[in-house]
């Protein structure tokens, strides 16, 4: 008989799979915290993991075992980072599991945020906002200098009162400070300036003091400083001094050094373009770089989100030649450029608009100039032309943002007899909006369509002058000798005094203005000065001028601020006095 069986085969055996869950006792930590780490794994061998911590070095682990390690977060950083904490297993080491834990720096912010301007006997409160200080150690307070120039009283961990002196004879600036009590490398500090009279939230301190760049003397050139925020933000937010305040430009243009802890959004297209800024500067250099979007903070005045213009620090950006227009300076460096930054306050809205037309939209002119590009992110080349941009894009002089105070500036300096060391003056914002800066017994100078005055000089008619404080003298066609070191200035053999031109606006007001010339090689040749009242230079050709061409300027630079409030009226804009002023733009002094 045949006999039939099954077979049955045995049991599979398979591996165990390992795995590792973690499980922080947080997700966040501030600078000097602990976070434990706790490591489920499944591993029959019971041989656990290892652990890693990325950055490396940014922070430390301890008390590490096979199922569980410590994270401490190091004692101060700046700005926040990411770190991955990682267990590998012993067992297989193609096996891991990381969790993420946030570094939050403690940080402290003030109010207010920028520099300020008091009078003398004046008190101010102080607030502090110390994020990220779960202890609520809040800060301590200190005063540079800190004696001789005001005190402070009434002390709190989140509050103090600044009180100024009593008498001052010259501007006396002072630094107030509040530290972290848990992370004492966490610290802000507002700058306040006590002046005799004046002060005030729409004032603002003018320094000419030859620049913010060490051993380097940017003579007749006037600073202020700008607190610049991520929009929405007062604690992203970086102050900057040594801004050169220039009437002849509109914006403002900031070096990306100079910002180091700030990223500003950038404008771009929907093909993901960057739109680029180009500023060409009289000598023939240029400053190029995306226009961004900041909230810009001066004295007691707020702009938000402004579109600026970041100047990028690398010399390896192609920048098209219709910017660079055959020049090779790029002065994206404090040495190169003088000045951190140059805040343009002139009498327009945008960098693109003239006497309410607008040249950059193409609603006057197919072709636009060179101001604006849009550059894929590979970067744009030499040949890219210049693009239409509408004004809503198009980078933003921040007075006409700053509420009751949008109406126009004033800059204000004290009389100089000869050179010095250093002065200061205000720059002060609106004009017939507050007590300190009415219009007075000003003469008001009218502009033509292209924003500009007549000056008549030595037989000349110069029709395309204007009041530049970024220019450092006055520059206008003669044939004066020129120096032999600094040819761009007048080396008269003995000073010139007792010159005078007739000033003429387009339709109304007229004035004559004296002034003197000196050599300016002799007047270099003193080191440590930077104030220079009798400094001009040449400008196109003498008895040249014709149809508007650049032997039609008389560029009245800072030189001509000395001793005189100088209007400038915002385009679009409305100043109210008695009699009624004409519809701006103009220039009064």
């Amino acid at each position: 008989m045949l006999l039939v069986g099954c077979f049955k085969a045995g049991p599979t055996v398979t591996t165990p799979t390992i795995s590792i869950t973690l499980v922080p006792s947080a997700t966040n930590v501030t600078p000097g915290q602990s976070v434990t780490v706790m490591a489920n794994v499944y591993d029959l061998s019971g041989q656990g993991a290892t652990w890693t911590v990325s950055p490396l070095n940014f922070g430390a682990l301890s008390q590490q075992t096979t199922t569980s390690v410590i994270y401490t977060a190091p004692i101060n950083f700046p700005t926040a980072v990411t770190v991955t904490i990682s267990a590998t297993s012993i067992a297989n080491p193609t096996i891991t599991s990381s969790v993420q834990i946030a570094a939050t720096p403690i940080s402290v912010s003030l109010t207010p945020l920028s520099a300020q301007t008091m009078n003398q006997g004046e008190q101010l409160v102080i607030l502090a906002n110390v994020a990220n200080d779960l202890s609520g150690k809040g800060t301590t307070w200190t005063l540079s200098p800190a004696s001789g120039a005001g005190s402070l009283s009434g002390q709190t961990l989140f509050s103090v009162t600044y009180q100024a002196p009593t008498t001052v004879s010259l501007p006396t600036t002072v630094t107030v400070s509040a530290s972290s009590v848990a992370s004492p490398n966490a610290i802000a500090s507002v700058q306040i300036t006590v002046l005799a009279s004046g002060a005030g939230p729409n004032v603002s301190v003018l320094s000419v003091d030859g620049g913010p760049v060490p051993g380097q003397v940017y003579a007749n050139a006037a600073f202020t400083s700008v607190t610049i925020c991520n929009p929405g933000s007062t604690s992203a937010c970086q102050t900057v001094g040594g801004i050169l305040v220039d009437t002849g430009s509109y914006g403002l243009r900031i070096l990306q050094s100079e910002i180091p802890l700030l990223k500003l959004s950038q404008l771009s297209d929907g093909n993901g373009d960057t739109l680029e800024n180009c500023a060409s500067l009289p000598d023939g250099s240029f400053l190029w770089g995306p226009v961004s979007i900041a909230d810009i903070y001066i004295s007691g005045e707020t702009a938000s989100s402004v579109l600026t213009q970041v100047i990028s620090g690398s010399q390896d950006e192609v920048v098209p030649d219709g910017c660079s227009n055959g020049g090779t300076t790029n002065e994206n460096t404090p040495e190169l450029l003088g000045a951190n930054g140059i805040l343009g306050v002139g009498p327009e809205p945008t960098d693109c608009t003239v006497s309410g037309v607008n040249y950059c939209d193409g609603s006057v002119q197919p072709v636009p100039p060179n101001v604006y590009y849009s550059c894929p992110s590979t970067g744009c080349t030499s040949s890219d032309s210049a693009v239409i941009v509408p004004a809503i894009e198009q980078m933003e002089n921040p007075i006409p943002l700053f509420g009751a105070d949008s109406n126009g500036v004033i800059l204000q300096f004290p009389p100089v007899s000869g050179s010095e060391v250093s002065i200061s003056g205000s720059l002060i914002f609106g004009i017939g909006t507050e007590p300190n800066n009415g219009l007075g017994a000003a003469t008001i100078f009218t502009l033509d369509a292209s924003d500009h005055f007549t000056t008549i000089f030595n037989g000349q008619t110069l029709t395309s002058s204007s009041f530049d404080s970024g220019s450092n003298g006055l520059f206008f066609p003669d044939a004066l000798p020129t120096c032999a070191d600094n040819a761009q200035f007048f080396c008269p053999v003995s000073s010139l005094s007792g010159l005078s031109a007739t000033i003429e606006g387009a339709s109304q007001g007229e004035s004559t203005v004296n002034f003197n010339v000196t050599n300016a090689d002799d007047l270099f040749s003193s080191s440590g000065y930077a104030v220079f009242p009798t400094l001009a230079g040449p400008q196109g050709s003498y008895n040249s001028c014709a149809n508007g061409n650049a032997s039609c300027v008389f560029d009245w630079g800072l030189p001509f601020f000395y001793g005189r409030s100088v209007y400038a009226a915002i385009d679009g804009r409305v100043v109210y006095g008695i009699p009624a002023p004409p519809v701006p733009p103009w220039w009064a002094y």
